[in-house]
């Protein structure tokens, strides 16, 4: 990840000082002297396969066995007995929905009754397909994906925030993670697993980075660290879902990757250098991590490159949780996954891994905003 302007490598650091993502107290505008200011691509560069031999052969390696990690392929359909779980954060838990899965939405009610997130929209399809559906909902809100992202994410507060940049405080902390939390609650008796991780990861990350560039790290420093969190990333999301399918051989784990942070309603209200961290963060977990699992037969529910993940009007006030119309969306987008014969392979090259194309001029807000937990 290269941040850019007109084209030339654009410093977080100028004449010594540091240039946060909030300058003068206020977020530094998307448009200047008329002109937009769109944020780049992440730099393609020589990790992706590093890190896509060592996913492919740790997930590989969990499943010498049974060379296809998820048996009936075809997943469940009609005329079956579904034990569906679902491990994620505030989206499984449905925050943003009318009903979510759990008021106040912290951790998710496990069978969420009448709940109007993906998850219970997602039982209800399988439901109406004639399936006979038990749901074990695991979301917990501000949870990332283990304990490693967890703690750097606590490592600083939000920008903006009382403790910005300094240990959060615990009302404002990252609660949990999904390999110490989530994970230990399946029973081995699961025969559908659905996996949504790294929104919250993104957004503690990109926090980190940026207070790193308040305190003056240099443009190598903080691309250094934001490319060792992804590897991070990948190491947990690994340990994830090999320790998942071990834990329960039988079922099918269906995976989601991420849409680009910096082309949702929020991300596109961040500063410029914002807007850079949110892209290459999430484009980077998809694209060098999540997206390798397809490989090895995980279907994989492609959110990056699904237009309807960007449209506004599928999105909670927050900007960032989708409203009942997203998340019915989300869920048949995952039933289209769980039901094919074939599942379909994530993009490698939409439009949507590219924020430059797409970024428009919008109103601006401090990225403190975006850097708490959900």
């Amino acid at each position: 990840m290269i941040l850019f302007e007109n084209g030339a490598a654009r410093p977080l650091v100028e004449n010594g000082a540091a240039r946060p993502l909030v300058e003068n107290g206020a977020a530094r505008p998307l448009v200047e002297n008329g002109a937009a200011r769109p944020p780049v691509a992440p730099r393609a560069g020589t990790r992706r396969p590093i890190l896509f031999l060592f996913v492919a052969a740790a997930l590989a390696g969990c499943s010498s066995s049974n060379p296809n990690p998820n048996p009936n392929p075809g997943g469940p359909t009609t005329s079956a007995t579904v034990a569906y779980t679902a491990i994620g954060a505030s989206d499984a838990v449905g925050y943003g929905a009318s009903v979510p899965c759990a008021n106040p939405p912290l951790v998710a009610v496990p069978t969420c009754p009448g709940g109007t997130g993906y998850v219970p929209d997602l039982r209800n399809l399988l439901i109406k397909a004639g399936d006979t559906v038990t749901l074990d909902d695991l979301g917990i809100s501000g949870a990332v994906i283990g304990p490693d992202i967890l703690a750097t994410a606590n490592k600083y507060g939000a920008l903006g925030s009382a403790d910005a940049c300094q240990p959060r405080s615990s009302a404002d902390a990252y609660p949990a993670d999904f390999i110490d939390a989530e994970l230990p609650q399946l029973t081995g008796k699961e025969t559908l697993i659905t996996i949504f991780a790294g929104g919250n990861d993104t957004n503690g990350i990109a926090n980190a980075a940026a207070c790193m560039s308040a305190a003056g790290a240099s443009t190598a420093q903080i691309e250094a660290f934001v490319v060792a969190e992804i590897a991070v990333f990948g190491n947990d999301f690994q340990k994830l879902v090999s320790a998942a399918h071990a834990k329960s051989p039988n079922a099918k784990i269906v995976i989601a990757n991420l849409p680009n942070f910096a082309l949702i309603p929020v991300g596109l209200q961040q500063t410029t250098a914002g807007q850079e961290l949110l892209a290459g963060i999430s484009t980077g977990f998809d694209l060098d991590v999540i997206d390798k699992a397809a490989v090895l037969g995980y279907p994989v529910v492609d959110l990056l490159c699904n237009s309807q993940s960007y449209v506004s009007t599928n999105f909670y006030t927050d900007g960032f949780h989708p409203n009942d119309a997203g998340y019915a969306d989300f869920a048949q987008v995952f039933y289209a996954q769980i039901t094919a014969a074939t599942p379909a392979q994530p993009s490698t090259t939409c439009s949507y891994a590219s924020a430059q194309a797409h970024l428009t001029s919008r109103p601006d807000r401090p990225f403190s905003d975006f850097s708490r937990p959900h």
